[in-house]
């Protein structure tokens, strides 16, 4: 990976399988990053957006589209430093996703989310993010 690697939320993710206003210009601002990550947790979530969401038929787009993402395993250090993270508003499953973005390191060229806590505690981090819209 370079430092232009880019880190998709789930947020971000299920954009790019539903069409949704912010899906053109997401894939749009995609094209300057060759490379994506994400947590294994977005599997997880994804295909339980597109169940609540009545997209169950894009479930098999979905696994197809994880393969183009290398996925951070959640470990035990990992989960300690989602806990350990702040603010306390901050949800237990959106930290996972930060300690995640933070464990790419110098490589992570920027964050996306489309969640507004999400977004807030990444900055407070010190992390580049952004919601294309």
């Amino acid at each position: 990976m370079s430092a232009s690697a880019a880190y998709l939320d789930t947020s971000a993710f299920v954009k790019l399988l539903v069409a949704e206003p912010e899906s053109a210009a997401l894939r749009a601002r995609l094209a300057r990053w060759p490379d994506r990550v994400s947590a294994t947790l977005l599997r997880t979530e994804t295909v339980r957006a597109l169940r609540r969401s009545g997209n169950e038929h894009l479930i098999g787009s979905a696994r197809r589209l994880f393969r183009a993402i290398l996925l951070i395993r959640l470990d035990e250090p990992l989960l300690d430093r989602a806990g350990d993270l702040g603010p306390a508003e901050l949800r237990s499953l959106d930290s996972v996703h930060l300690a995640a973005a933070l464990s790419v390191g110098t490589d992570l060229g920027v964050m996306i989310t489309y969640d507004d806590r999400l977004r807030e505690a990444a900055l407070a981090q010190g992390l580049d993010v952004e919601s294309p819209s």
